[in-house]
């Protein structure tokens, strides 16, 4: 399998963990080097994955949340967090290692090992030389393929202890988000009509938005489906007033302490309707002020 065939496979199969800047990235290391006629193609390559796992390591992995993290303890004069560290809080967050190793069968040490060699050999290449070049296409085609095989590895990782931890409570949290919309006031339609009523909730997308060093954060995506009245319940009956069945996306984000990652008991809940399409239908074209 060629490098930009795993990059492609990864940037399909991970869309959840990358964001559009990474994205990009993956697109040029992929452009880059399908130039074979280009003797540095290797270079620029690597370049564009070692650009792809710094920002990876400053979106899931940022310092200062590092040092806040339970398990953390200083191993560099200067107290920042190594890099084997900063990839293990990517892939755990605040996760006690005894309940990611346990509860979630999750070992993080192979991958952190195989994803600093790929990091070392990418530096070799992006801080190329005379004596360092690397010319020959066998080569080059063997170094590009480990360095992808290792950021897939780890985004694979990622999502593997994402998808274990959200596994025991993914019902409980689908429950927790309608009972959350059923509850609340949806002020964000009730500006839309005279009246509403709620129909239907229904949650079609579960994930782990965040793994933080104190908290992780379940986000729960879906619909809600309302009629929206215009007018009395009399004035709808005499043709005075209206009634629309509407549908609009929600989302709901539950934050749970990261000591005891399934109990919803203290967790924080917050939702909230997005209405911008419905908003965006009804503002005046600009055409008819002419």
């Amino acid at each position: 399998m060629t490098s930009s065939a795993i990059l492609d496979d990864v940037a399909k199969r991970h869309k959840s963990l990358l964001d559009e800047f990474s994205m990009k990235v993956i697109s040029g290391a992929v452009k880059a080097f399908s130039d074979a006629t280009n003797p540095l193609r290797l270079n620029f390559h690597s370049t564009a994955i070692r650009i792809l796992y710094e920002h990876l390591m400053d979106s899931y992995s940022p310092i200062e949340e590092v040092m806040k993290a339970a398990w953390y303890k200083p191993e560099k004069d200067d107290g920042k967090p190594t890099r084997g560290q900063r990839i293990k809080f990517a892939v755990q967050g605040g996760l006690s290692d005894a309940l990611v190793s346990q509860q979630l069968s999750i070992d993080v040490a192979p991958l952190r090992k195989r994803l600093l060699d790929a990091v070392d050999q990418l530096s070799k290449q992006v801080h190329g030389r005379e004596n360092t070049l690397v010319s020959d296409p066998d080569e080059q085609d063997a170094i590009a393929v480990a360095s992808a095989q290792a950021m897939a590895s780890f985004l694979d990782l990622l999502a593997e202890c994402r998808a274990a931890v959200i596994e025991p409570i993914e019902e409980r949290l689908d429950e927790t988000a309608v009972d959350e919309i059923v509850n609340s006031s949806l002020a964000e339609i009730d500006e839309l009509a005279s009246h509403f009523s709620l129909e239907e909730v229904y949650v079609n997308h579960t994930r782990v938005a965040a793994i933080r060093h104190d908290a992780i954060v379940y986000r729960a995506e879906g619909t809600v489906s309302v009629i929206l009245q215009w007018g009395s319940n009399s004035d709808v009956r005499r043709g005075d007033g209206a009634e629309l069945d509407q549908r609009f996306p929600f989302t709901a984000e539950v934050e749970v302490p990261i000591s005891d990652p399934w109990n919803f008991d203290d967790a924080a809940v917050l939702s909230w309707v997005d209405t911008t399409e419905w908003h965006d239908a009804m503002a005046p074209d600009p055409s008819d002020e002419y």
